[in-house]
């Protein structure tokens, strides 16, 4: 655009310019027309070289300086202001031009450099919410890793657990599994999967892995089944059923992730627990609870005795001249005698009875509300079960007899020891009548 402008002056500059010489006006004008046009010739080859314009000035100086003789001071003076003043618009012009390519390059740079701050910004505004995302997940992280340290029974985590999901994954149904022995064991469940259309063991997988199940029994309902496996090291012991909206499905994998650890190491902690408990609580020999586990027990069931007067029998149980098998046998006859004996009761007694080993070849069970002829049938029950056993030592075959006193916790006995002395001594009334019988506490019994 420039270029035309420059062009078109140039043209009409010097059309003019050959009309005045033409027409041969007076010399004023000539030396005045010619000293113009060739500043005009500096201007337009200043487009493409931008010192052409000042050689040209000096000359068109020159040419008026050559005429000096001919013409006033004042034409001269004239012809040099004429011949300057062409050249320094283009000069602004140029100076304004160059400004402005300064400015455009400066633009330009500034423009690249907001956009880089802008995406420096985003980028740490991603970061900086990730950091906040992974910084509320490491604090929830916290939290359920400080409830669950507190848990020391199943019960106890598998209400922290699921409390936690459902408050954490937006889910309409949820179920806590234990692996146990190849076997699958629930511990809690909620939501829709406390239907009974629905089979929570359907879903359940071997896998060790995250993955979301195909059901079709939520496909109507737009849920997905989301398989939380709980493993330690590499021993799968548990898993998490959750069903959630197929939107939110995606979202329970990835938690999997960071709180699966978690919450596998508390199941392993509480069974750890379980554990210690059972073996503190059980004999390690015939795996009966122990003496002391009993007495809890027998605490806690004179309480309830209290509130809803309900009736349970002990039975004191002890195997006769049981001194006589270690002493002929060996002690690892005596403790196999042990073991067959204690398995023996536990087959005749009811589930829920209490079986435990009161201490050497002494035996003790708490059974509820079977009456006293009931009562009296278990114990013969055992009584003849035991006699009727053969043990084979060393091509010697024998067997044992057992003595059973029973005691029943009567309307006016609110005391725990007093109905263990009271079985006691209907024992040693069965042994001092020679053995092997059932005996049942009375008060002609001293």
């Amino acid at each position: 655009m420039n270029r035309k402008i420059l062009i078109l002056i140039f043209i009409f500059s010097a059309i003019v310019s050959i009309l005045f010489v033409i027409s041969k006006p007076n010399g004023i004008i000539n030396i005045t027309v010619l000293s113009f046009f060739i500043v005009l010739i500096g201007l337009y080859c200043s487009y493409w070289f931008k010192k052409v314009i000042l050689i040209c000035v000096i000359i068109s100086c020159i040419i008026v300086i050559f005429s000096a003789k001919k013409y006033s001071f004042s034409v001269l003076n004239m012809c040099l202001v004429f011949t300057v003043i062409v050249p320094l618009p283009y000069y602004f012009y140029l100076k304004l031009k160059n400004l402005k390519k300064e400015l455009f390059k400066q633009n330009l740079f500034l423009k690249t450099k907001l956009k880089k701050i802008i995406l420096e910004y985003k980028e740490c505004l991603a970061e900086r919410q990730r950091c906040e995302s992974n910084a509320k997940k490491i604090s929830q992280l916290y939290v359920i890793r400080e409830k669950l340290f507190k848990c020391v029974s199943k019960d106890e985590y598998s209400r922290v657990v699921l409390n936690f999901i459902e408050k954490k994954l937006r889910t309409v149904g949820c179920s806590i599994f234990e692996r146990v022995k190849s076997s699958w064991g629930m511990l809690v469940s909620s939501g829709v999967l406390q239907n009974k259309n629905v089979n929570p063991l359907k879903f359940l997988r071997d896998s060790k892995k995250c993955s979301i199940v195909d059901s079709e029994e939520f496909g109507n309902y737009n849920f997905k089944v989301v398989y939380w496996p709980l493993k330690v090291g590499d021993e799968l012991i548990g898993c998490i059923l959750i069903v959630t909206r197929i939107e939110y499905a995606n979202v329970c994998v990835e938690e999997s992730s960071i709180f699966s650890p978690q919450i596998s190491l508390g199941l392993e902690r509480v069974n750890f627990f379980s554990e210690i408990s059972k073996r503190a609580r059980s004999d390690g020999l015939t795996g009966l609870y122990l003496k002391r586990y009993f007495l809890q027990r027998l605490d806690l069931e004179m309480e309830r005795k209290k509130r809803y007067n309900a009736e349970f029998y002990i039975l004191m149980l002890d195997l006769d001249y049981f001194k006589n098998v270690n002493d002929k046998y060996g002690h690892l006859v005596g403790d196999k005698v042990l073991v067959n004996v204690a398995k023996l009761i536990l087959s005749a007694v009811k589930p829920g009875d209490l079986v435990c080993r009161y201490g050497g070849e002494e035996f003790i069970i708490l059974t509820y509300t079977i009456g006293e002829e009931g009562v009296k049938i278990v114990a013969n029950k055992i009584k003849d079960f035991v006699i009727n056993m053969i043990f084979q030592e060393n091509g010697d075959k024998f067997n044992v007899t057992i003595s059973i006193g029973i005691s029943c916790n009567s309307k006016d006995i609110n005391d725990s020891k007093f109905i263990i002395s009271t079985a006691d001594k209907a024992l040693y009334k069965a042994k001092n009548n020679g053995r092997n019988q059932v005996v049942l506490y009375d008060d002609s019994i001293k």
